[in-house]
């Protein structure tokens, strides 16, 4: 993924475009670090203000974990483009890094 670095250190803010549960996309910001577990955490702040933290790891496109503390998975549509949601689907996300609103492979 994009702007991913060494194990426990952060990563600077990269412009993506934000859609945070069913509001119109939006202008944001996404940056990624990993945990000295493996874990990836994805912060996203977006123009409106809204932000949001997903916390889990990566396997075959499909990511497992928390999205703003609660269990959540996210899968990989294509390459740059994310969606995740809540196990009780009632909190999503989805971004996609310039360029890739489509994906490319």
């Amino acid at each position: 993924m994009l702007g991913l670095m060494l194990a426990g250190l952060a990563a600077s803010a990269e412009p993506a475009t934000c859609s945070f549960d069913d509001a119109a996309p939006e202008s944001c910001e996404i940056s990624f670090s990993v945990g000295a577990g493996g874990a990836t955490t994805l912060r996203a702040k977006g123009r409106s203000g809204r932000q949001l933290v997903f916390v889990g790891k990566r396997s075959s496109g499909w990511w497992a974990g928390t999205l703003d503390g609660a269990p959540a998975m996210g899968h990989e549509l294509n390459r740059g483009n994310v969606v995740f949601a809540t196990r009780a689907l009632n909190h999503s996300f989805q971004y996609w890094t310039r360029g890739n609103e489509h994906g490319t492979y």
